[in-house]
C-alpha cells in the first residue's frame, strides 16, 4: 500500500514538473527550409532537423515569426555508377530583425537615412555557415544533421542563453 502511494505520489510530483515546463514558452522560435531535389530526402531531413530541434528543450519549430531560419542545402554525392559515395549538408542561420526595429530607426520623413543606414550595416542577417560531409548511410545522415544542431546550439542558441537577462 505504502509504495503504491509512493509511486502515486512520484507520478504526480512527475507530471506536475511537466505541466509546468510545459507552460514556460520556448526561448527561440527556429523555422528550417530544407533544400534537395529529393522529396523524400527532404522530407527525412526536415524530420531530424525537427527532432534535433525539439530535443533542445527551448527551441520552438514554427514558421511564424521565427527567431532564426536554418537553410539547409542537402547534396548527394554520387559515384560514376550512381552509388552515393556522401551526404554534404551546408547549413545557414539567420537571424531576423527584431520586432519593432525599423519603427525605432526610421523617422517620419526619412530625415535620418545616413543613421538608418548605419543601424542596417551593424544588424548580422547571415549568423553563420555550416558545411558539413558524412558517409553515404542514413546513420551518418542523422548524425550529421545531429551535429549541425549541436553547432547551432554551441555557436548560437547557447550565446544568446548566456547574454539573456
Amino acid at each position: 500500500m505504502r509504495v503504491a502511494a509512493g509511486v502515486l505520489a512520484i507520478v504526480f510530483f512527475l507530471s506536475a514538473s511537466v505541466a509546468a515546463n510545459d507552460a514556460t514558452p520556448p526561448a527561440f522560435k527556429v523555422a528550417i527550409e530544407v533544400t534537395v531535389s529529393d522529396q523524400e530526402l527532404r522530407d527525412r531531413v526536415s524530420m531530424y532537423l525537427r527532432n534535433e530541434l525539439r530535443s533542445l528543450g527551448d527551441v520552438e519549430v514554427t514558421s511564424d515569426n521565427p527567431d532564426y531560419k536554418l537553410y539547409t542545402m542537402v547534396t548527394e554525392v554520387r559515384s560514376k555508377t550512381g552509388g552515393r559515395i556522401a551526404y554534404v549538408l551546408g547549413t545557414s542561420i539567420v537571424s531576423f530583425f527584431p520586432d519593432g526595429y525599423f519603427d525605432s530607426v526610421l523617422s517620419a520623413r526619412l530625415r535620418n537615412a545616413d543613421e538608418v543606414a548605419r543601424r542596417l550595416e551593424e544588424v548580422t542577417v547571415y549568423r553563420n555557415q555550416f558545411l558539413s560531409v558524412s558517409g553515404p548511410s542514413e546513420a551518418h545522415l542523422i548524425e550529421t544533421v545531429t551535429n549541425s544542431v549541436a553547432k547551432l546550439n554551441a555557436h548560437v542558441l547557447e550565446p544568446e542563453r548566456t547574454n539573456a537577462p
